[in-house]
């Protein structure tokens, strides 16, 4: 039995990492946005995480993968039944007030 495609969620309930900025993206001046996609299984358990909008640099990205590597969150309720739902996090690394 094939498993169906994860429904497209704009909230999920999760404890998202904050992503440690690299010491050498910060001498370098490096800023931007990493966008990265996950899946939230029926226990919560989160799996197919894919950058799907890069920063601009690859230390950043890679930051961004980590911190979701690191997160968790709750099963998505549908109808008071847990489903596989999809979302997207985005990451802003900026050197302003660090």
């Amino acid at each position: 039995m094939a498993i169906a495609a994860p429904k497209h969620v704009e909230h999920a309930d999760c404890r998202i990492a904050k992503p440690a900025y690299p010491a050498l993206s910060k001498r370098r001046g490096e800023a931007g946005t990493a966008s990265v996609r996950f899946v939230i299984g029926t226990t919560g358990a989160i799996d197919g995480i894919t950058l799907v909008k890069s920063s601009g640099f690859a230390r950043l990205d890679d930051a961004a993968l980590g911190a979701l590597r690191e997160s968790t969150c709750r099963p998505y309720l549908e109808n008071g039944s847990p489903i596989r739902v999809s979302y997207v996090q985005p990451f802003t690394f900026g050197l302003e007030g660090d």
